[in-house]
């Protein structure tokens, strides 16, 4: 017997069914998940990173250019790469808890007949709405003077995002391992006192979201909808670029309805109506009432919380 015939008996006599047994004992008992699981995990994680780097771009290439507010970070330093690093280990430990919660949770079900409106069109939409529900509050509360320098900043060291899914996970380990876990409070939140989570829905949550957050730091001036009575989208990429520029504003992930609430959405400077254009000629800013905003036309100033006026 040749190598080739003994190698092939092998594969398909015994590694291939030890491999199809394991996976369907990972199927059915998700709590009993290993290391094994998270090195395959691991493997399609990273394979959707390099997705949202490369194939995200592509997809909205056609969109024009939001033209740079200053420098870009051209460079990426030591502790970039470090925090890069521990952002990618995070998002597979934390998908791997994601997907341990969604196979063994009653209140998401996974068979295509159990399809429904209610757990697809209006459970995707609730996940966001309650994952930005923690998430805006968190990040303003990041931005607070007292803990802005040992968190945050860091993720501000790049003021005209370029790089994509790259930038949006250059972020403080315990920053980005909170926004992570919000996931998982998300699908918990609203599968077990809201309404049922299709399994489909569930990975359209993580993969829309990843998709999102990657565009948010990319120049591509993409939006999607608006808040119902207003001209404040639901999504914008303009409106995170924004906060880049303006830190104090626009706290939510990915969606401005939180910021709306907390009065803290800001347009765009090239947006009608946004503070910068209603500066006339001499530099003076006024009200809707045509009264000059002496606040507002203060100078501003760049503390450890953010952009402030003095």
């Amino acid at each position: 017997m040749g190598l080739r015939a003994v190698v092939s008996d092998v594969m398909f006599d015994r590694v291939v069914p030890l491999m199809i047994a394991r996976a369907s004992h990972s199927v059915m008992h998700p709590l009993d998940w290993g290391v094994l699981e998270l090195a395959v995990l691991g493997v399609l994680t990273q394979v959707g990173l390099e997705f949202y780097r490369h194939g995200v771009p592509q997809v909205f290439a056609s969109w024009t250019h939001l033209p740079a507010r200053g420098k870009p970070l051209d460079v990426l330093a030591r502790r970039d790469r470090q925090f890069i690093a521990c952002s990618q280990i995070a998002i597979v430990v934390m998908t791997f808890h994601y997907l341990q919660y969604m196979a063994s949770s009653p209140f998401v079900p996974w068979r295509l007949d159990q399809l429904s409106v209610a757990n697809t069109c209006a459970a995707l939409p609730l996940l966001f709405v309650v994952y930005d529900a923690f998430y805006a509050p968190f990040h303003r509360a990041l931005h607070h003077k007292s803990v802005y320098a040992y968190v945050h900043k860091h993720h501000h060291r790049q003021v005209v995002p370029t790089r994509g899914n790259t930038d949006a996970i250059n972020v403080h380990p315990f920053e980005f391992i909170m926004g992570e876990y919000n996931h998982v409070l998300a699908l918990f939140l609203v599968s077990r006192y809201c309404v049922t989570v299709h399994a489909i829905t569930c990975v359209l949550f993580l993969v829309i979201g990843g998709t999102l957050a990657t565009l948010n730091h990319t120049r591509l001036d993409f939006s999607l909808l608006r808040l119902p009575f207003t001209s404040i989208p639901i999504f914008g990429v303009r409106a995170h670029d924004t906060h880049h520029a303006i830190p104090n504003s626009n706290y939510g992930q990915y969606i401005m309805l939180w910021d709306y609430v907390m009065g803290t959405f800001r347009l765009h400077p090239q947006d009608p109506g946004s503070r910068e254009s209603a500066r006339d000629e001499g530099g003076v800013q006024r009200d809707a009432n045509g009264a000059v905003d002496a606040v507002a036309d203060a100078p501003a100033v760049v503390t450890g919380g953010g952009l402030r006026r003095r």
